[in-house]
């Protein structure tokens, strides 16, 4: 639903990129601890930043860092489509119409859209460790108020700003966990991290069904105001931000950034801290005492200290080329993909729960006749013939739950199948199956094959990683980074606007979404077999 395998390239990028033919510069660590017993210096032997990471071994360090990354990712998912699963609820506590639901569903990925840029900047000259505390901080405070919102522009203004912080996790969180593995394990342990945000697509519907429904029998008062149960959901959305925050208030700051800044005892130390808990062994038996940066690393540290001194100046001289020839086609070819992808799969995602809480209702009826139904109730209550309170189907909930299953399997299927048919063909192949789902809304009326339909419809989320896997060939090395990330914020511009279309043609005419959408998917797939697969 949500891929971010583009933030991965970059995460890597971070980690690997530069000139081979750069000279290795040496840096000592722990000098206090390198000489004999006489004073003299004992020559001690060097080893490279990967080799240090070899020593240190896997364990319980990396488990834990595994685990907290992997929340930072998922609480992206949780505060840009948790309002998916409120806009039913909350619709006559906050007078919503169709189009006030489209904006609130497009809120937080518009803050995420935003932000990015400059999160991405300031991952790289404040640090990981801490843009991520400082991230999730924001996102905890901005996403708790936000759940006493007693007016629905107040309530998408709060949630703007919950998805400028929660950008924050998305743009650092696979640099950080990147740059604490080697080459033999970072590309399996980020895919596991990226697990994390289809678990998330399970988790906030269960979590709807468990909270929800039950606001019929409970009348909260909190502050002089009704505090219904779809508050109380997002508020337990967000306490995944708390386990974050403790967290990253135990890990260290990267070993990579910190050496590349010349932190050199911070990384002995930290290392030491790491060789502890994983091997088990007293920190100052650590054999590590001096680290070599290797060329990539000595690039890397050269790049990082140009970025700093040129400010926000280096994100233009980034950006720039990438919209000038021979990129620009690239750029083009691959932000109209993604933007497509997302439109499709979240813009209409985000609509699915206030969808079937009308259509299990009336489960032989097509389901844009639903639609109109819904839509010619909303006409009834702005006439005085009030709808309120809407009652909320509890199955509503489990059958999108359901669909985060097929998600996670999708995302499962593809890790399996992407080397044996090709990236371009997987990524073509699955744009007409789901163009073709998304087109056969329309002429069925059975309940079941029509749930189908629409999970196998915005299950086109799955190919953002596969996209990704394509584009990051396109670009040259010391441009591929930027790249994905304007790819990224076009591919959630799209969810934005997917939601607002869609908005607008509930009321409009309904079989145009389907149509719209689902030959989007259809004319991306044309687009696709033109990508360069490498």
């Amino acid at each position: 639903m949500h891929p971010a395998a583009d933030d991965q390239r970059r995460a890597e990028d971070s980690v690997g990129n530069g000139a081979a033919t750069h000279k290795s510069a040496e840096i000592v660590i722990d000098p206090a601890q390198v000489g004999a017993q006489n004073g003299s210096a004992t020559p001690v032997q060097s080893h490279t930043y990967s080799e240090a990471l070899a020593v240190v071994g896997q364990g319980r360090f990396h488990t834990l860092l595994l685990f907290i990354t992997g929340l930072c990712l998922m609480s992206v998912v949780n505060e840009t489509v948790n309002v998916g699963f409120i806009i039913s609820a909350a619709e006559c506590d906050l007078e919503l119409s169709f189009s006030d639901k489209g904006i609130l569903n497009g809120a937080g990925f518009m803050g995420v859209v935003v932000s990015s840029y400059v999160w991405g900047f300031l991952s790289d000259t404040w640090g990981r460790r801490r843009v991520l505390l400082l991230a999730s901080s924001g996102a905890l405070v901005t996403s708790v108020l936000s759940t006493f919102s007693p007016h629905v522009w107040v309530l998408i203004g709060a949630r703007f700003l919950v998805g400028i912080f929660v950008s924050g996790n998305a743009a650092t969180s696979y640099a950080y966990l990147a740059e604490f593995h080697g080459e033999a394990s970072r590309a399996k342990v980020i895919s596991w991290a990226a697990m994390f945000m289809s678990i998330g697509l399970i988790l906030l519907p269960s979590l709807a069904w468990l909270i929800i429904p039950l606001d019929a029998q409970l009348d909260l008062r909190l502050f002089g105001m009704r505090y219904a149960m779809w508050r109380i959901y997002l508020l337990l959305c967000s306490l995944d931000l708390l386990l974050i925050i403790a967290g990253l208030l135990y890990l260290p700051e990267s070993g990579k950034f910190l050496l590349t800044g010349g932190h050199r005892e911070k990384v002995v130390q930290t290392l030491a801290k790491i060789y502890q808990l994983n091997r088990g062994k007293p920190a100052h038996t650590f054999p590590v005492k001096s680290i070599t940066l290797d060329a990539i690393d000595s690039a890397y540290a050269d790049e990082m200290q140009r970025r700093s001194k040129l400010g926000l100046r280096y994100l233009w001289q980034q950006t720039v080329p990438l919209f000038r020839v021979p990129l620009l086609c690239h750029t083009l070819k691959a932000s109209v993909l993604m933007f497509g992808i997302f439109a499709t799969s979240s813009g209409l995602f985000l609509w699915v729960p206030d969808i079937l809480n009308t259509y299990v209702q009336h489960q032989d009826m097509k389901l844009c006749d639903v639609i109109a139904l819904m839509h010619a109730n909303k006409t009834a209550a702005r006439s005085g013939h009030s709808v309120c309170p809407i009652a909320i189907n509890a199955n509503i909930f489990l059958i999108t739950s359901a669909m985060g299953v097929v998600f996670l399997a999708c995302y499962i299927l593809n890790g399996f199948i992407i080397n044996r048919v090709g990236k371009r063909t997987l990524l073509n192949g699955w744009f007409v199956v789901c163009g073709i789902c998304g087109l056969a809304v329309l002429w069925t009326s059975d309940f079941y094959l029509t749930l189908i339909l629409i999970a196998a419809f915005v299950s086109s989320g799955c190919l953002g990683g596969v996209l990704s896997a394509i584009s990051v060939d396109l670009f040259p090395t010391n441009y591929r980074a930027m790249a994905m990330c304007l790819i990224l914020m076009t591919g959630r511009f799209g969810a934005m606007a997917g939601s607002n279309i869609i908005a607008y043609l509930l009321t409009y005419n309904c079989n145009l979404i389907f149509i719209l959408f689902g030959g989007s998917l259809l004319v991306c797939a044309l687009i696709g077999a033109t990508l360069t697969e490498t």
